[in-house]
């Protein structure tokens, strides 16, 4: 797998968590959660946008991302 990619992905999903624990300790009535699960097509097109790729990354290319995880 690409190392950049994976240092996007990586950045990415450490922002999410970060929002996500922000969001568990200050959210409001109804607070938002991000997703990274590569199984939810919502995360892999906002992955894909944040990442500026030209096509949407596949199920198979972000579950590789998830397993190489590491924040």
């Amino acid at each position: 797998m690409d190392k950049r990619l994976q240092a996007i992905y990586n950045e990415w999903r450490k922002d999410i968590e970060e929002h996500n624990e922000w969001v568990k300790e200050h959210g409001g009535s109804n607070p938002v959660s991000g997703t990274w699960d590569c199984g939810e097509s919502c995360a892999r097109e906002d992955f894909s946008s944040y990442a500026n790729l030209e096509e949407e990354i596949t199920f198979e290319e972000m579950l590789e991302l998830e397993k190489n995880y590491s924040n």
